[in-house]
């Protein structure tokens, strides 16, 4: 978007831009055109309302994207995060104490995979050619900062609660994804199925790693 950056005095600015603040300016009337009234009632007592943007403090139309993206950038993106998810997983599982917290990256590790698997199958069968780009680099680049504690955190049950910890906000940030950037922007419908399918299992891996952590904080930390 660009904007015109003639500048103007700054009364006349808020003159401008904000109703009723001409009148307490001290610009002079124009004598060719009449004086507003002071006093009375306004002559416009219900002026319109600016609309409203659909923003993270402000999600009020998920479905309205603030930019297109294409069927190959997304099938990139959902690729590219069913890679890092199973690889993060099973990297961090010789670092695990809880058995149930093992359990669940396992579990992660075998979701993203039959993911990839779905995915990779899409696309040879529509010859789609997922698209690489600052897109997915983005994401890849998400995910890895929000992992990024794990490497000072210190083995048993702090370690075990932050890997929970971060599968949580991964799994959330990988929905919102789904829900304001992927499906209000895809073409086609075998691809909006996947999206589904991965959201699907989200909030079941979701459901279950929030549990995992209501049990781990009412554990004393060794």
């Amino acid at each position: 978007m660009s904007f015109d950056k003639t500048a103007l005095p700054l009364t006349v600015a808020l003159a401008l831009a904000l109703p009723g603040v001409a009148a307490a300016t001290d610009v002079p009337p124009d004598p060719s055109r009449p004086t507003t009234p002071t006093t009375g009632a306004p002559t416009n007592p219900h002026p319109p309302t600016s609309p409203t943007h659909n923003t993270d403090e402000n999600p009020t139309n998920v479905q309205a994207p603030t930019d297109e993206i294409t069927d190959e950038e997304i099938l990139m993106v959902i690729e590219t995060i069913s890679d890092s998810s199973a690889e993060h997983n099973r990297r961090v599982q010789k670092s695990i104490k809880n058995r149930r917290v093992k359990k669940f990256a396992e579990n992660r590790v075998k979701h993203a995979r039959a993911a990839k698997k779905r995915q990779t199958a899409m696309h040879a069968r529509h010859k789609l050619k997922p698209k690489s780009g600052p897109v997915d680099a983005a994401y890849k680049a998400s995910m890895d900062e929000t992992y990024k504690d794990l490497d000072t955190a210190a083995r048993g049950h702090e370690f075990d609660l932050t890997y929970i910890d971060d599968e949580i906000q991964a799994l959330t940030n990988i929905r919102d994804a789904i829900d304001r950037k992927f499906i209000p922007n895809v073409d086609l419908p075998e691809l909006r199925d996947e999206l589904n399918t991965v959201r699907a299992q989200i909030e079941t891996d979701l459901k279950a790693a929030e549990a995992i952590r209501v049990a781990l904080r009412a554990q004393p930390a060794a």
